[in-house]
């Protein structure tokens, strides 16, 4: 009962990408973002540096973006 009393307060958020064709029906995108990072962390054994891991976000974020 109450997952339904919030499914039905958000469903235009739910089903936003029915209304929008920009928006994509799932988050491939996003989990294609994220396992740069996860790759990065296995290979290396993680980031040596707060600025490094900064740093790599940065460029990260610049080349998914382009």
């Amino acid at each position: 009962m109450r997952l339904q009393k919030k499914l039905r307060k958000i469903n235009h958020h739910i089903l936003c990408f029915l209304h929008y064709n920009d928006v994509p029906p799932d988050n491939n995108g996003s989990e294609r973002a994220i396992r740069n990072l996860k790759v990065k962390q296995k290979v290396s054994g993680g980031f040596r540096s707060l600025d490094g891991a900064d740093g790599f976000a940065v460029i990260r974020s610049v080349i998914d973006t382009t």
